[in-house]
C-alpha cells in the first residue's frame, strides 16, 4: 500500500494521496492495481484532485475508478438502425456524404455559435451526421437564457461524428456550441444517453464499432483522448487540445513536446531552440506573434505564479509574457509596438493585465473572447477596429484619452463595465457598448458620427454627453430604461428607431434636428426651438397625409 501511495503522491500531488488513502482502501490492497488504473485513465497531474473538489466530484470520481474494473458491461441489444432509434427520440437522422451536405445544417446555428466542423474538411477525418429534432422551428435560441449543455435547445440539433481510424472516435456535438461546457461531449459522448441501444445500432449498420471504453465520467476542462486517456487542457480550439503540461491533443493523436525546448503557452508553441513563436493550428489567424517580432534571446524565470517569458527581439525591444501553472497567458507587456494587426489574441480567456504604451492603430477582434480582463489604459491609441473585447464579462473600467475613431461592436455584451472615458473620439460604428448592463454614466463630447444600436439594452444609464454629435444611426439607445433626460444640440438626423421602448425619457433638446421619426410620439415632452419645431411638424403633417 504505502509504495502504491508514494506513487500516486509522486503523479498526482499528496492530497490526491490521501484521498486514496481514504476513497480506495479496497483496491490498495492489491498491489499496483489503483496506481494502474489511475495512470491508464489519467495523464499525472498535481492539479486532478482539486478539480475534483472544486467541481463536487470525488464520489463520481470514486464510482468511476471502481467501474474501470469492470468496463466490458453487456451492451442494450437492438435490432433496430440508426434512424429508426433517433425517430423514436424524436430526431430526423441524416449521414453527411459530401461538404454540400455538411453545410446544409449551418442554418440550424446562432450567429457566434457555428461549428467548426462548418469551415470545410471535416470528412478527411471524420463520419459525419446530423440529428434535428422535428419541432426544431419552434425551438428558439432567445428563450434560453442560461444556456446548458443539454437544455432543450442545445440538444435540439447535433452533430454526431466519428474518426476515421479504426478506433472510431466519438464527438457528440452541441447546438451552443463553445457557448456552453466541453460542447464536443454532449450527453458525455455516448449515444446510449439519447436512447438506449444507439451504441450497437451504428456498430451494426454503419460498422462504426469503438473500441470498449468507459464513457461514464466528466470533468471540466479534461478531456478524454483517443489513446482513452484523460488529460487537462488550458483551451480547446478547433477541437484542438492545449494542455497545461505540454501536450496538445487533435484527432491525429496525443503530441507531447519536450519541455526543456518547448512551452505551449495558451494555443501557441515558443521554441526555445530555434527562437520562435508559432500556432500550431494553421486555420488560426491570431496577430500576437507579430508584436513580438524576430527573437534574438529568450529568457524563462519561474514564479509563484508560474513563468514569466522575456523576449528580446533583433530590434532590441522587449516583451514580457507572464503565463499561469497552467501554462495560460494572464499578462503581456510590449512597450514598443504601434500597430496591432487583427485577432490579437483572439482565444484567450485568462489575459489580466495588459500593457501597450505605445501602440496606435488595433486592428478587429482585440481580445475578443477574453473573460478575465478588470482594467486597461491604451493612452495613445487613435483608431480601433471591429469586435474591440467584445464578450468581457469581468472588464470595469478603459480609458482611451486619444482615441479618435472606433469600429463597429466595440464592448458588446460587456455586462461589468462601470467606466469608460474616451473624451476624444469623433468616429463610433455600429453596436457601440450594446447589451452592457451597468455603465451609468458616459461623456463624448466630441463624437460627430454615431452607427446603429449606440448603446442598445444599457438599463441604468442615466447621464450621457453628446454634446457634438451630428449624426446618429438606427435604434440610437433604445431599450434604456432610465434616462430621463438627453441634450443633442447639434444633432442633425438620427436614424429609425430613435429612442425604441425608452420608458422613462421626458426631455429631448434637439434644436437642429432635420428629421422626426414615429417612435418619439411616445415621450411625455420633447423641447425643441420654437422656429425648428414648425419644420418638423409641417414634414409629420405630410407624412400622415400621403398615409
Amino acid at each position: 500500500m504505502d509504495e502504491d501511495l508514494k506513487l500516486i503522491k509522486k503523479k498526482f500531488g499528496e492530497d490526491m494521496a490521501h484521498f486514496c488513502r481514504g476513497y480506495f482502501s479496497i483496491l490498495l490492497e492489491t498491489k499496483g492495481l489503483l496506481p494502474s488504473l489511475l495512470l491508464k485513465k489519467f495523464e499525472p497531474s498535481k492539479f486532478l484532485y482539486s478539480d475534483l473538489v472544486k467541481f463536487n466530484l470525488e464520489e463520481k470520481f470514486k464510482n468511476f475508478i471502481y467501474s474501470l474494473i469492470d468496463v466490458e458491461k453487456k451492451r442494450e441489444e437492438t435490432s433496430k438502425s440508426p434512424e429508426e432509434l433517433m425517430s423514436i427520440a424524436g430526431y430526423d437522422l441524416y449521414e453527411c456524404k459530401t461538404e454540400s451536405d455538411i453545410q446544409r445544417f449551418k442554418k440550424y446555428y446562432h450567429e457566434g455559435e457555428e461549428l467548426c466542423t462548418f469551415r470545410g474538411g471535416r470528412l478527411n477525418s471524420c463520419y459525419v451526421f446530423f440529428a434535428v429534432k422535428r419541432d426544431v422551428d419552434s425551438i428558439k435560441r432567445e428563450d434560453f437564457k442560461n444556456p446548458k449543455r443539454e437544455d432543450l435547445y442545445g440538444t435540439s440539433v447535433i452533430s454526431i461524428q466519428f474518426s476515421r481510424d479504426e478506433s472510431h472516435l466519438l464527438s457528440i456535438k452541441n447546438r451552443y456550441n463553445h457557448r456552453v461546457f466541453n460542447p464536443d461531449a454532449t450527453y458525455s459522448n455516448n449515444l446510449d444517453n439519447i436512447i438506449p441501444g444507439l451504441i450497437k445500432s451504428f456498430e451494426e449498420h454503419y460498422g462504426m464499432k469503438q473500441e470498449v471504453k468507459s464513457h461514464n465520467f466528466e470533468i471540466p476542462g479534461y478531456v478524454l483522448a483517443s489513446d482513452d486517456k484523460y488529460y487537462k487542457y488550458n483551451s480547446e480550439i478547433n477541437n484542438i487540445y492545449y494542455c497545461s503540461n505540454n501536450i496538445i491533443i487533435d484527432i491525429t493523436g496525443v503530441h507531447k513536446y519536450d519541455a526543456s525546448k518547448y512551452i505551449i503557452l495558451d494555443y501557441f508553441i515558443l521554441d526555445l531552440v530555434n527562437k520562435r513563436i508559432y500556432l500550431y493550428d494553421e486555420n488560426i489567424d491570431d496577430s500576437f506573434p507579430k508584436t513580438i517580432g524576430e527573437i534574438d534571446k529568450i529568457c524563462v524565470l519561474k514564479t509563484d505564479y508560474g513563468k514569466e517569458i522575456r523576449i528580446t527581439n533583433t530590434n532590441n525591444f522587449l516583451s514580457i509574457i507572464k503565463i499561469n501553472k497552467y501554462n495560460g497567458i494572464i499578462s503581456y507587456i510590449n512597450e514598443n509596438i504601434e500597430k496591432i494587426d487583427n485577432n490579437f489574441l483572439v482565444y484567450n480567456l485568462n489575459l489580466q493585465d495588459i500593457s501597450l504604451l505605445n501602440v496606435k492603430v488595433i486592428g478587429d477582434k482585440f481580445l475578443f473572447n477574453n473573460i478575465s480582463l478588470q482594467e486597461i489604459e491604451l493612452l495613445n491609441v487613435e483608431k480601433i477596429g471591429d469586435d474591440f473585447l467584445s464578450n468581457n464579462d469581468s472588464l470595469r473600467k478603459i480609458s482611451l484619452l486619444n482615441i479618435r475613431e472606433i469600429g463597429n461592436f466595440f464592448l458588446a455584451s460587456n455586462r461589468k463595465l462601470e467606466e469608460i472615458i474616451i473624451p476624444n473620439v469623433k468616429e463610433i460604428g455600429d453596436s457601440f457598448l450594446t447589451l452592457n448592463i451597468t455603465l451609468r454614466e458616459i461623456k463624448i463630447p466630441n463624437a460627430l458620427k454615431i452607427g446603429d444600436f449606440f448603446l442598445s439594452h444599457n438599463i441604468y444609464l442615466k447621464e450621457i454627453d453628446l454634446t457634438s454629435v451630428k449624426v446618429i444611426g438606427n435604434f440610437f439607445l433604445g431599450n434604456n430604461m432610465n434616462l430621463k433626460e438627453i441634450n443633442l444640440p447639434n444633432v442633425e438626423r438620427i436614424e429609425g428607431g430613435f429612442f425604441y421602448s425608452n420608458k422613462s425619457l421626458e426631455i429631448i433638446i434637439a434644436p437642429k434636428l432635420l428629421a422626426v421619426h414615429p417612435y418619439q410620439r411616445q415621450i411625455k415632452l420633447f423641447k425643441i426651438e420654437k422656429d425648428n419645431r414648425k419644420k418638423l411638424e409641417r414634414k409629420e403633417n405630410k407624412r400622415l397625409l400621403k398615409k
